[in-house]
């Protein structure tokens, strides 16, 4: 199964720190330091877009998907299309920040 993992982190005044990994459960956590864990959220590409869509009960499962959809619209691209059936063969792992401001 091919997952999607994000994690956002708000550092005061210094904006957003966003990590974002995909593949095994396994190799998401790996690609994201421990410390991020605990607000890690890892999903398949069609249950990213439910989140987008409000269809889930974690709260932050939405706003990670929102996060992604406006500031990583590539990504979200992907993440349609893999959810519509196409396949990729893709891991991948980064690092983001960005300000509001």
């Amino acid at each position: 199964m091919f997952y999607i993992g994000v994690m956002h982190y708000f550092a005061t005044g210094e904006g957003v720190l966003l990590y974002v990994a995909s593949g095994s459960e396994a190799s998401i956590k790996e690609a994201i330091p421990e410390y991020f864990h605990q607000g890690l959220a890892i999903l398949t590409p069609s249950d990213w877009l439910k989140a987008a869509d409000g269809d889930c009960v974690d709260e932050y499962q939405k706003y990670n998907a929102e996060v992604l959809k406006a500031h990583l619209p590539l990504l979200w691209k992907q993440i349609e299309e893999m959810a519509s059936g196409r396949e990729f063969n893709l891991e991948f792992s980064m690092k983001y920040h960005f300000n509001y401001g």
